[in-house]
């Protein structure tokens, strides 16, 4: 685990960087948060220290909320049954469902992304659809996902049992697995962040080879998903008003621009 003080010198003179001033109340706990793999949002780097831009963000944040925190290492989809049995604090980059409000509380947005569906370029053009359901049944595509994971309503409606049964679904644990299979002819959509997939696809050197389809599957806020069980209704606001005060700093902008993200183009903070 790694545990950061909230009230460290690197933290005060992180806020004074901020011209913004910490909350002084600290929330009712530490927060225990999930430190999933999801380049770049979240990640272990060459050094093998946590990093990604969602991991910058939740420590700003949590800091400037005057919370401590710790983070731990763990699949999504298990963080998620983590977090609704209360043995989980914290987990970022969270999409509002109603099975999800049951056991958790969302915080404002902290950012926003986009879903998309990823092609081989020399296929761009090809397969011209405004829906999921005329790509995968106009064309009999097959569609590359990640196990778990939320891309929108439109993605949610398929009947994934179906879609395997008919080999037109592939699930695996991570994008860094299905981008190669796309260049290999064994998917020809793969869904995902936008932001996500061309990091990867840089990563692997493959961005030429790959394009990205005119359908814009789902764009949405992303929120910090806490737990009911484990923390309070008060952590929240406290965290909300973080948000808000460190999505007006310079920081903020700095951070999304490190990662080829315009703040400007982030839709304001919100609890909806």
């Amino acid at each position: 685990m790694l545990r950061l003080p909230a009230f460290s010198a690197k933290a005060v003179l992180f806020c004074l960087f901020l011209t913004c001033s910490t909350i002084v109340a600290a929330c009712s706990k530490t927060i225990i948060v999930n430190q999933t793999n999801w380049r770049p949002y979240m990640y272990i780097n060459d050094k093998g220290d946590m990093a990604g831009l969602d991991h910058e963000l939740v420590k700003a944040i949590l800091e400037t909320a005057g919370c401590d925190y710790e983070f731990v290492q763990m699949p999504s989809k298990r963080a998620l049954l983590e977090l609704e049995n209360g043995r989980l604090d914290m987990v970022a980059g969270a999409s509002i469902t109603p099975e999800r409000e049951k056991y958790g509380r969302f915080t404002a947005s902290y950012r926003d992304e986009t879903m998309v569906l990823f092609i081989r370029q020399d296929q761009a053009g090809y397969f011209p659809a405004k829906t999921l359901d005329q790509l995968l049944n106009n064309y009999q595509l097959i569609l590359g996902a990640v196990i778990g994971a939320y891309y929108g309503a439109e993605y949610k409606a398929q009947d994934q049992k179906q879609l395997s049964r008919k080999n037109q679904l592939v699930l695996l644990k991570d994008n860094q697995a299905l981008l190669p299979l796309l260049l290999n002819y064994r998917v020809d959509l793969v869904v995902g962040d936008k932001v996500s997939l061309s990091f990867i696809a840089n990563e692997l050197d493959i961005a030429d080879q790959v394009a990205i389809h005119e359908h814009v599957l789902n764009r949405d806020l992303v929120h910090f998903l806490l737990s009911k069980k484990s923390t309070t209704a008060e952590d929240v606001d406290k965290i909300n008003q973080a948000i808000k005060v460190f999505r007006e700093s310079s920081a903020y902008s700095l951070i999304m621009s490190h990662y080829g993200l315009n703040s400007d183009d982030t839709t304001e903070a919100s609890t909806e």
